[in-house]
């Protein structure tokens, strides 16, 4: 059972979460793999050391497209198309304005599912001149992202119309690649200001040809966001980020500029997306420009807001003038794997670890010199709130450094020999969870500016990088891979590595012969209220755990949530199903799941099943109730002290006990259907807070405690509910007065306590 301490907050957040998050990537849905932005899938079984290392890796087909692929390809898995049954699906975007669907797995002969063309593209010319770092068309330049439960892939594309670079956001269906959410809508934007390009009445517009879209875009907070940056520092500019209604495109809420009575502040961050934390929060990086740490914001790590978005932090390097002079821009972020400890680096060498909680805090940021040439791009292993960071820069080798909650350790705690020419690489980290002897650094390399140079993607032992296990230059004439396209992450799903390339195509990288994978077939021993442990039944909306063997992964994960924010239904591989229908997933281990009932259960019964890397359990049928509710113990037993919140704000106990006539604040799950309904996978907001439909009575000791509150608790999964009671000013006092709730028919565990305490 789980364990937690601390606050209040961190106290039920644990109970409710059960364990230390970690980001599983079944599906690579947006620029660099998740939101945290880490170049990292931590769900890699099939591709490890000891596989790709035995001679039976190597290339096993491309993907022809018709243009520079600059965007990270996107994997989809078990999509359903029409027609066409469910297949793992990879989304490739290219510099022609071209988006293609590909059956993943289908190399000998290429399947194409559907192909879309957005519009003429704009000549590189036009925008960077005659000797740009970019050759041919500029079309789609960054990353889109994914949207599964509404079925879309949001892309921005640039269009030459008329003479003029115009950019548009497109929603495109998933399995026909039809235009949806009302888009496409041309990008424009206005924010008050008097910096560059300001009009005379203090506002300052967004300028189509003044601008590039190279970050990946953001999926958030049911917000899509589209940053921009500069073509080569050709002024005026500035650092743009705007933000879309992701179910109408029609309607763009907020827009943050990053100088907006100044110039320059690029968000470039080498095509990386801004990141975003479970609460919605979102961390960027800006290029060279002008600071006053009032409105202008240039070279500087930033944090925003969800709404708006508006600037909540920042850290801004102390020689950020001279930095900013001579072009060392900083780039990033990522985000520690469900923390709020952010990572960046510059083109100086250094590493960046920020406290996103307090970034200009004396203690909030460590930075060490881990190279003397640029660092333009690093993975992230996460390991809970520590992680690894692998780095190179040019004529260096690779190196590996420690990050210890907010702090880096200066000396690297692995390092290759190789040494590369090129530092605009391509950068992703594959392992199973955090299993030691499972990880693979990958990486892509090249001459960039020569069409003509092949690229060579090597893969090394994150573990001891001093081990590269294979190169696609060992065997060139089977595996040499084309020209690649700078800073492009290859793409880890499923045993295969997709590459990008400058060459209008995709090379496809696996395993000759998979190896045979041992079944686990997971095993239910029996499922449980996760706050009583009652075995008597289940009711909508109720946050159950679910015993037995091999359910998940060895290592545990917490609660993910997907692009759009809601609570993730597939966790390290995992999933529980309720008569087919995946639940919202909190936690996830060998021996222990936790999810959310669906508020959608309907009948006497409900077959429930766990399936684990796509092997499901038998079905277990489970009586279905109105509600079954179920308080939060303080230990986590289901029994004794309960989870209790004084009026004071204070832990409810023997040492700290509460008085009659006071408020105190409880914690349920199981109590049925809400009004409004519930929404599966939703967090509760601080308005429009949902309520039990059943009535709710309380008792204390022998007598029936005033319920001032029983609804939605904010900031939680919708199906924990938060209760607050008065005491009755005569009601009995000591260490544990018994205390139960019913709702409808059905009554609480036995055995909960309050301490009260005489006045």
């Amino acid at each position: 059972m789980c364990k937690y301490s601390g606050s209040i907050a961190k106290s039920l957040f644990a109970l409710v979460l059960c364990a230390g998050s970690s980001q599983a990537q079944v599906n690579v849905l947006t620029a660099n793999g998740s939101n945290d932005r880490t170049n990292a899938n931590l769900e890699e079984i099939e591709l490890s050391p000891a596989t790709v290392n035995g001679g039976a890796f190597g290339k096993l087909g491309t993907l022809q497209v018709d243009g520079q692929v600059y965007a990270q390809p996107l994997y989809v898995s078990q999509l359903p198309m029409p027609g066409q049954g469910t297949r793992n699906v990879l989304f490739i975007a290219t510099m022609n304005n071209s988006v293609y669907a590909f059956d993943a797995d289908a190399l000998s002969p290429v399947s194409v599912l559907w192909r879309v063309n957005l519009g003429t593209p704009v000549p590189a010319t036009v925008l960077f001149g005659p000797n740009g770092d970019i050759s041919n068309d500029v079309g789609i330049l960054s990353t889109g992202t994914i949207d599964l439960q509404r079925g879309v892939l949001y892309v921005v594309s640039e269009v030459y119309d008329r003479g003029l670079p115009l950019f548009h956001l497109h929603a495109l269906d998933l399995a026909t690649g039809a235009e949806r959410m009302n888009g496409p809508v041309a990008i424009t934007g206005a924010v008050p200001g008097i910096g560059a390009g300001a009009l005379p009445d203090g506002t300052l517009p967004f300028v189509s040809p003044q601008h590039i879209q190279r970050p990946g875009l953001l999926l958030a907070n049911n917000s899509v966001y589209v940053s921009f940056g500069s073509h080569g520092d050709q002024y005026p500019y500035h650092g743009w980020m705007l933000k879309y209604d992701a179910s109408d495109l029609t309607r763009q809420p907020g827009a943050f500029v990053s100088t907006p009575d100044g110039s320059g502040g690029a968000f470039w961050q080498s095509g990386r997306g801004p990141a975003a934390d479970r609460q919605g929060n979102i961390y960027a990086v800006t290029g060279n420009g002008d600071y006053d740490a009032t409105r202008n914001f240039s070279q500087s790590f930033i944090k925003l807001s969800p709404g708006g978005p508006a600037l909540l932090d920042f850290f801004t390097p102390k020689d950020w003038q001279v930095m900013s002079q001579n072009d060392f821009d900083l780039s990033g972020p990522a985000l520690v794997s469900g923390t709020h400890t952010m990572v960046g680096s510059d083109k100086l060498g250094n590493l960046y670890v920020l406290d996103g909680d307090a970034m200009r805090s004396p203690t909030g940021s460590s930075v060490i010199a881990a190279h003397d040439g640029s660092i333009f791009t690093f993975a992230l292993w996460s390991r809970g709130e520590d992680a690894y960071v692998y780095t190179r820069a040019r004529g260096e080798p690779l190196k590996c450094f420690a990050i210890n909650g907010k702090t880096i350790y200066p000396e690297p705690v692995s390092s290759g020999s190789e040494l590369v020419q090129y530092s605009r690489t391509g950068m992703t980290l594959s392992a199973n969870g955090g299993l030691d002897g499972s990880g693979i650094l990958w990486q892509s390399t090249g001459n960039f500016s020569d069409p003509n140079a092949p690229g060579v993607l090597n893969a090394y032992d994150a573990s001891d990088l001093s081990r590269e296990l294979w190169s696609s230059e060992f065997n060139p004439a089977r595996d040499r891979l084309p020209p690649v396209a700078k800073f492009v992450p290859p793409t880890v799903a499923n045993g295969k590595v997709y590459v990008a390339s400058s060459s209008k195509v995709v090379t496809v990288y696996g395993l000759f012969s998979p190896p045979e994978i041992e079944r686990i077939v997971p095993v239910i021993s029996n499922l449980a209220n996760a706050a009583s442990y009652s075995q008597d039944g289940i009711s909508p909306g109720e946050l159950v755990s679910v015993f037995g063997s091999n359910l998940g992964p060895s290592t545990a994960a917490g609660t993910e949530v997907d692009g759009s924010g809601w609570i993730s239904t597939t966790l390290a591989g995992t999933q529980v199903l309720f008569d087919g229908i995946p639940a919202p997933m909190i936690y996830a281990s060998a021996s222990q799941v936790s999810a959310i009932v669906p508020f959608g259960i309907t009948g006497a019964t409900t077959k429930v099943q766990v399936r684990y890397q796509n092997e499901p359990s038998e079905l277990v049928p489970v009586a279905v109730l109105p509600a079954s509710p179920g308080i939060f113990s303080a230990g986590g037993s289901g029994s004794g002290q309960a989870l209790a919140q004084n009026q004071e704000g204070t832990f409810n106990s023997a040492e700290n006990a509460a008085t009659p006539g006071s408020v105190i604040t409880l914690w349920l799950t199981g109590v049925g259907q809400l009004s409004p309904p519930g929404l599966d996978g939703a967090w509760t907001g601080a308005t429009e807070l949902p309520v039990p439909l059943l009535p709710l009575v309380a008792w204390i000791g022998s007598q029936k405690a005033e319920v001032l509150y029983a609804g939605g608790a904010p900031g939680m999964a919708q199906g924990i509910i938060q209760v607050n009671l008065r005491i009755p000013a005569s009601s009995d006092t000591g260490p544990a007065v018994p205390l139960s709730v019913t709702v409808g028919d059905s009554g609480s565990q036995a055995g909960l306590t309050l301490a009260i305490r005489p006045i």
